[in-house]
Formats: C-alpha cells, sequence, structure tokens
C-alpha cells in the first residue's frame, strides 16, 4: 500500500513525461491510497488546463469522471488534528500535511514528486523513480 499526492494522480490521468512512471509503480504496488483533498486539487488542475487550452470541458469532464472513481474507491479520512500537528512539525501546508498524515497513520510512504515535500519530510516522501528502484 502506498499514498499518493495529486500530482501522481495527474500523471496518471494526464499524459506528460512523469506518466510513463505511473505503469511501473502501480506494478510494484497497485494498492494506492488518498486523500478527499486530492479530488479537489485534481479539479483545480483540470480548471487550469482547460483554462489554457490544453483540455476542453468536456475532456475534463472525464478526466475528472475518472479521478473521482479512483478517489471514491482509494480515499481514505484524515485525521486534521494530526494534520495540523504534521504542518507545524515539518512546516509544510496543511494540504501536504494532509498527505504526510495519512501515510504517516497508514504507516506507508507517500509517493510524491513534490521535491520541496520530500525534502521536508525525509523517511516519508519519496518519489516514484525512487520507490520503484527498491
Amino acid at each position: 500500500m502506498i499514498v499518493i499526492d495529486a500530482n501522481i494522480m495527474i500523471y496518471a490521468l494526464i499524459e506528460c513525461d512523469n506518466s510513463r512512471l505511473i505503469p511501473q509503480l502501480r506494478e510494484k504496488d497497485p494498492d494506492w491510497r488518498t486523500t478527499g483533498l486530492c479530488l479537489h486539487e485534481t479539479l483545480n488542475v483540470l480548471v487550469t488546463y482547460q483554462r489554457r487550452g490544453l483540455l476542453t470541458l468536456e475532456q475534463g469532464r472525464e478526466l475528472l469522471k475518472s479521478a473521482n472513481r479512483f478517489i471514491t474507491v482509494a480515499q481514505c479520512e484524515v485525521d486534521m488534528e494530526a494534520s495540523l500537528a504534521v504542518a507545524a512539525k515539518y512546516g509544510i501546508t496543511g494540504y501536504d500535511a494532509q498527505y504526510v498524515a495519512l501515510a504517516q497513520n497508514l504507516a506507508v510512504p507517500l509517493i510524491t514528486e513534490d521535491r520541496k515535500l520530500r525534502q521536508a519530510v525525509p523517511g516519508v516522501g519519496i518519489s516514484m523513480q525512487e520507490f520503484i528502484e527498491q
């Protein structure tokens, strides 16, 4: 089991350079968990892509439906007080703290391509490539 953040979700939905690692990540560990926040962050990225003309509204709707189906199954409750403590301890945002708190609660790695977050929470956050190579 692993926890993923919204950037991993986006790489799974929208083809980009980092998308090439998604099949390997799924093969290494197909049991992905995330927070309810992930859907909100995914929506925000899809809106940004649509505004920039990179996605049509219909494409955004289809991708959002896919994300929602995944998150409905993978979503875990996050302890907000634990998230607050994590944010204070590591000096990270409340959003990032939710992913970290979930990973810590489940005692699994947080897979993220957010370099700053990985540096802030050593031993919790790990990149896709590092996880695949373990």
